[in-house]
């Protein structure tokens, strides 16, 4: 497998772990095979794929330098992430890798199911352990405190929308909708003035269930809740029916939604940077794929804290590292080295985070959108004013999202089988947005259904 030679990327990373040895990555299954020389061999997951060939090779570069730090450790990169609709199958066949991320549905049963490493030890040893913020490490601890993964993102969902489209309409741009009402006037005014759709959503992959539940929050709905100590699902609510209201009428009354409904958020993703979706709900960092996969021009990207009904909140979603339990001690210990050396050191020193963010820069991959920090704001706040030293990113259109977020409340995603739960609710956006006739309180009830059968199943 060709790689470009190393940027500057590779340059600073020698600054801070020595000269980068040169990295080759693998793209197979199953795990690693032994090193020879008594040096310890791990895989890792998320090597980014050749349609983004800058941080792609970010990543390989980073593979190098940790490898010359770590002598007695060598790094496999494979190209496989997370998939709702195949991860069940590659952990079934042995075939995930020593580290890899999952979503924060997903590590409470896969530590109740024993699917994945105890890293209490190695986590109790990392610098600043003290200094996690609790909810973060939250998602991959048990009832006994042990701890079974660590964050690697975090994010609260807000709004992106096409500055460009918001101008042609006579929309302010720097005004952008900050409730659902104004969305549904906007995106009106956008369909009306430009013919492009004002407001998409994505309906497959489960991640129309998840963009689903992020509206219900800021209607004040849950989808999930504990009674007696037990998850129960609330998909049918007055606030849930809401949500699939607005969507219908918008889709079928107002015609700002066009006739594209069963993407999922990828390809939404994609149709935003070419200007075919003038708002999406979406991540901060849903800049990097507009930008250096999709080729989004900076100035066109805005982005808004989440449009409230009448509660301020968001959906807080991210990542964590998790650790194959098949793993060696020695591998296990590689592994947590590992997390700490790409994911976290970044976000806690600020030698490190302004070395990385100069050197992304140089190599034209995106710094300086904003990110829930994983440590408190002692920690936090140095390492965020160290990267914006180098942003390349247009800051001040991340602005009304930055101002509008520190007023919501952070809602995590469902604890219990949280993508089942998101795989139900997809058909019922898929029913809205496709069928005229379809009814929200009939819809809800059938994925009511469908959530309630795979709670149980859970439970078992």
């Amino acid at each position: 497998m060709r790689e470009r030679p190393p940027g500057l990327y590779a340059a600073a990373l020698t600054a801070l772990a020595g000269t980068a040895l040169t990295a080759v990555a693998g793209c197979s299954g199953g795990p690693a095979e032994p090193a020879a020389g008594g040096r310890t061999r791990i895989t890792v997951a998320d090597l980014p794929p050749t349609t983004q060939q800058n941080v792609r090779q970010q990543f390989l570069n980073q593979v190098a330098a940790f490898e010359k730090a770590n002598p007695d450790i060598d790094i496999e990169p494979r190209e496989s992430k997370w998939e709702a609709k195949t991860f069940a199958t590659r952990l079934a066949g042995g075939q995930v890798e020593t580290v890899f991320q999952v979503p924060l549905t997903e590590p409470q049963g896969l530590i109740k199911r024993g699917q994945v490493a105890d890293i209490s030890g190695e986590v109790s040893a990392l610098p600043h352990a003290a200094t996690f913020d609790k909810r973060a490490l939250a998602p991959a601890t048990d009832q006994a405190g042990r701890i079974y993964g660590l964050p690697t993102s975090q994010f609260a969902l807000g709004l992106v929308y096409n500055r460009q489209l918001f101008d042609k309409a006579g929309l302010d741009v720097a005004k952008p909708p900050t409730t659902w009402d104004e969305v549904r006037a906007a995106a009106k005014t956008i369909t009306d003035k430009t013919g492009v759709p004002g407001f998409g959503v994505p309906a497959t992959n489960n991640t129309g269930g998840w963009i689903f539940t992020t509206m219900t929050y800021t209607y004040g709905g849950r989808v999930q809740q504990d009674s007696g100590g037990k998850a129960v699902a609330t998909l049918d609510t007055e606030q849930s029916r809401a949500v699939l209201g607005l969507l219908k009428g918008m889709r079928w009354t107002d015609g700002s939604m066009g006739t594209q409904h069963l993407r999922n958020a990828a390809d939404l993703a994609k149709d935003f940077a070419a200007g075919k979706v003038a708002m999406m709900i979406a991540t901060p960092s849903s800049y990097t794929e507009f930008a250096t996969q999709f080729g989004g021009a900076a100035e066109v990207f805005g982005m808004a804290a989440l449009p409230s009904a009448g509660t301020p909140a968001t959906l807080l979603g991210g990542k964590v590292a998790v650790v194959s339990p098949k793993a060696t001690a020695a591998e296990r210990a590689a592994a947590v080295k590992w997390i700490d050396f790409f994911f976290l050191k970044p976000r806690y020193d600020t030698k490190a985070a302004a070395t990385v963010a100069a050197a992304k820069a140089a190599d034209d991959v995106p710094v300086g959108f904003p990110y829930v920090s994983l440590y408190g704001p002692a920690v936090a706040d140095p390492v965020l004013r160290a990267e914006r030293e180098h942003a390349n990113v247009p800051v001040a259109n991340f602005e009304p999202y930055e101002k509008g977020v520190t007023a919501q409340e952070f809602v995590t995603e469902p604890a219990v089988a949280g993508q089942d739960m998101y795989a139900a609710l997809d058909t019922a956006v898929q029913a809205i947005l496709t069928r005229e006739d379809a009814e929200p309180a009939e819809e809800l009830r059938k994925a009511q259904d469908k959530a309630a059968a795979a709670l149980d199943r859970a439970r078992q």
